[in-house]
C-alpha cells in the first residue's frame, strides 16, 4: 500500500480514501437514522434520564471526536473546545438538540477531513505507541476507531430499539385482549 490505490486483481484498483469516505458516510447515516427512529417511537415523550440509547449515541460521537481531533489532527477534541461546558456531558433528555448538533459537527468534521484526504495519505502512519498500538496507518485508525466502533454502537442501538418495540407490542396485545372481553390473556 505505497501509492494512491491498492491493486485488486489484474484490472481493478481500490482507492482506500474513497472507501473510507463511503464507509464513514454510511455509518453516520445508519446512526442518525436509527437514533431518529428510536426517538420517533418515544414521541411525544422524551427519553428517560440515563437512557442507554442516548448514552450510546453520545459515546459514538465522542469516540469519533477523539479519534479525529486528538489522534489524527493532534488538537483538542470539540467537546473540550467548542462544546466545553455545553456539550455531550450537559444534555437534557427533554432537549436533545445540542447533543444532535454536537454529533453533527463531529460527523461533519470527519467527513471534511476524509474529503481532503488524498489516496496516498490514507497510508501515512500515526504514532499511537503511547496507546500501545504502535504506528498504524490513517486508514487503520479510521477503520478501527470510527467505522468499526460506530458500527458496534449502531448494533447496540438497534438492539435497544428492537427491545423497546417488542415491549410496546406486547403491551398493545395485552390491551387488545383485555378490551375485547376475551379471557385469553397472553395470546
Amino acid at each position: 500500500m505505497d501509492g494512491q490505490a491498492v491493486s485488486v486483481g489484474s484490472t481493478h484498483s481500490l482507492d482506500i480514501a474513497a472507501l473510507l469516505r463511503a464507509q464513514v458516510r454510511e455509518i453516520h447515516s445508519q446512526l442518525d437514522e436509527g437514533f431518529t427512529e428510536w426517538l420517533r417511537t418515544l414521541a411525544p415523550a422524551s427519553p428517560p434520564r440515563g437512557s442507554p440509547v442516548v448514552a450510546l449515541y453520545v459515546h459514538a460521537a465522542t469516540i469519533e471526536d477523539v479519534t479525529l481531533h486528538s489522534l489524527l489532527l493532534r488538537v483538542a477534541p470539540l467537546y473540550e473546545t467548542h462544546w466545553a461546558g455545553k456539550g455531550p456531558a450537559n444534555y437534557s433528555p427533554s432537549d436533545l438538540a445540542p447533543l444532535r448538533a454536537y454529533a453533527s459537527q463531529v460527523f461533519g468534521a470527519t467527513e471534511v477531513y476524509l474529503a481532503k484526504l488524498a489516496p496516498d495519505e490514507a497510508n501515512h502512519t500515526v504514532d499511537l505507541t503511547r496507546l500501545a498500538h504502535g504506528q498504524p496507518t490513517v486508514a487503520w485508525v479510521i477503520t478501527n476507531f470510527v467505522v468499526l466502533q460506530l458500527a458496534r454502537i449502531h448494533g447496540e442501538l438497534s438492539g435497544h430499539y428492537l427491545a423497546m418495540r417488542s415491549r410496546a407490542g406486547s403491551r398493545t396485545r395485552r390491551v387488545a385482549v383485555r378490551t375485547d372481553g376475551a379471557a385469553r390473556l397472553g395470546e
